[in-house]
């Protein structure tokens, strides 16, 4: 078997967070948002046509982070 890199998941700020979770949530996007921009160049979110959906990678780091918000905080 050979050896995998485990892919290193982005630490995500509170904006970028509750941009992905809204993403996510399918909740009404604006048209223009710096935020989503910075997710779009983390390969986390992609346009489909006039939606926003999450990468699977983005789903890893939203599963992550609401797993560790549900443990107490964000642990180091």
């Amino acid at each position: 078997m050979a050896d995998k890199e485990k892919a290193v998941l982005p630490i995500l700020n509170q904006a970028q967070r509750l941009s992905l979770e809204g993403v996510s949530n399918r909740r009404a996007q604006l048209p223009v948002d710096k935020t989503r921009d910075e997710l779009v160049e983390m390969e986390l979110v992609v346009q489909q046509g006039a939606k926003w959906a999450v990468t699977p990678k983005g789903k890893k780091v939203l599963s992550l982070s609401s797993s560790k918000r549900n443990l107490g905080g964000f642990r180091p």
